[in-house]
């Protein structure tokens, strides 16, 4: 379930806490980790609904190319710590809580910065006229909000789903890397051409 969260609470960690929380708060569907005791249902529906609170807040901010980048590094801060809290809180693993946390707060922090990536470069595209950031963030948002639900439900559906993102946004990564790496390629061999011509 570690994976699982964190990569939920990288696409989206108000949506993915907020999911984690409730669920922990009102079901016994949540496994129990090391923090279970201090995160009791009261402390897990407080934590709901502060994360529940600044979900809006993000989704709307985050439409508005003013503010989307700072709402993207606030993301990004409160991601990894969100995590690898979460994880010490629903692992089950016999690893050490400390490697538990480092492994979800790094994969969290992973995939909260290729979908800033994937969001930025999809702002600076003529054919979505400077908009193309607001699919992206609210598909990663939905996502979030899917995966942790059907997690628990079904181990191997929430995998899978959180494997599909990742390799997903991977995948966006480079091609937009190669993409780059041929346009910054495209100018020199311009100028090679060129001199090669002016020497014949």
């Amino acid at each position: 379930m570690e994976f699982i969260a964190a990569v939920a609470i990288g696409l989206n960690p108000y949506a993915g806490v907020l999911l984690l929380a409730a669920l922990g708060a009102f079901t016994t569907h949540v496994p129990q980790g090391e923090l279970s005791a201090i995160f009791s249902g009261p402390t897990m529906a407080s934590v709901a609904v502060a994360f529940g609170l600044a979900l809006p807040v993000d989704i709307a901010l985050g439409k508005f190319v003013r503010f989307a980048p700072t709402v993207r590094r606030v993301s990004q801060f409160v991601a990894p710590a969100a995590a690898a809290l979460a994880a010490v809180s629903v692992t089950e693993s016999d690893l050490p809580s400390g490697l538990v946390a480092v492994a979800s707060a790094a994969t969290a922090w992973a995939v909260a910065a290729m979908l800033t990536g994937v969001a930025a470069r999809a702002s600076r595209s003529a054919a979505w006229i400077g908009l193309g950031h607001i699919p992206v963030l609210m598909a990663a948002a939905t996502a979030s909000a899917c995966i942790v639900p059907l997690g628990l439900a079904s181990r191997g559906i929430g995998y899978s789903l959180a494997a599909i993102a990742v390799v997903t946004l991977a995948w966006a990564t480079a091609s937009a890397m190669r993409h780059s790496s041929i346009a910054r390629r495209a100018p020199r061999r311009a100028t090679s051409l060129a001199g090669r011509r002016s020497n014949r």
